[in-house]
């Protein structure tokens, strides 16, 4: 069972027009892709395979059974749906209608519940203190700049004392060394432009969304104005990144790159230079 409903945010004040029109094209390319969203976003090759191995490992290993997570950005339910196959109490926001009727199929299919809000990170449709986990993997890099610092008031203002949020953004500190996108299949970053471009759509048309990365910085600072304490910053693929498939296709070399990765990953500065960062942030009890 699949619940709807609209965002209802009591803030009445209209965002800066810039920030308004980022959001339109974004809810703009996600209402036209909803339908081959999923057939776009897996990777292929064992690069890809170690990056979504990481970052599912790092989020589903910290959300337990029970739980009220709200899942910002949560799309199609990439991970929407195995939280709640863990028996979390899931709340999926999104701003395309279109994905959120993809997740409600996928849900109803599963025997699964979730609450699904068509809704703005940046005036979130929630009461104070709703959850004890924010989750937000990859959709953080379409938030207009400004809104940034609403966005992160948000979360800690819908979190629990001591409730956490884990996200997953990529880090534009690699973005000054390596400006191809590595893992690009069909969805690709265009560093230069700050956009993800959406090619080889079933359309035949190109589809472009504003796409702005995080260094660990902006994440430590835009985290310490809202007082919550960041405990763990992952990089994810520090290494892997860097190797071809053809190399990481040695199952040798991908198991010595994956155990290596595994020490890496949280070391500083090598956590630093992960190809995205997976992030977890605790708001105070007090």
């Amino acid at each position: 069972m699949t619940t709807y409903d609209q965002n209802l945010s009591a803030d009445t004040t209209a965002p800066p027009r810039e920030a308004a029109d980022v959001k339109d094209t974004v809810r703009s390319v996600y209402q036209r892709v909803a339908e081959e969203y999923d057939e776009r976003i897996p990777g292929a090759g064992p690069s890809d395979d170690m990056f979504t191995a990481a970052e599912r490992s790092f989020l589903l290993n910290k959300v337990k059974a029970g739980q009220r997570v709200l899942d910002m950005g949560c799309g199609t339910g990439r991970f929407t749906v195995p939280m709640a196959e863990r028996g979390a109490q899931v709340t999926g926001l999104d701003l395309s209608r279109a994905m959120l009727d993809v997740l409600g199929g996928k849900l109803a299919a599963r025997g699964l519940h979730a609450e699904l809000r068509e809704g703005d990170m940046a005036a979130l449709p929630f009461p104070d203190e709703s959850f004890d986990v924010v989750t937000s993997m990859l959709a953080l890099m379409h938030i207009p700049l400004e809104d940034r610092p609403k966005v992160f008031a948000e979360v800690r203002r819908v979190l629990r004392p001591g409730g956490r949020m884990l996200l997953g953004v990529k880090n534009s500190l690699i973005e000054r060394l390596f400006k191809a996108d590595r893992f690009a299949s069909v969805d690709v970053t265009d560093v230069t432009a700050k956009e993800l471009v959406f090619t080889r759509t079933r359309t035949g048309e190109e589809y472009t969304a504003p796409w702005y990365s995080f260094s660990p910085q902006d994440l430590n600072a835009l985290f310490a104005t809202e007082g919550m304490v960041v405990t763990q910053l992952r990089g994810n693929s520090p290494l892997a990144v860097w190797l071809a498939d053809e190399v990481l296709s040695d199952p040798a070399v991908a198991l010595a790159v994956q155990s290596f990765e595994r020490t890496l990953c949280d070391t500083p500065p090598f956590n630093h230079l992960g190809y995205h960062l997976l992030v977890e942030a605790v708001k105070p009890r007090h």
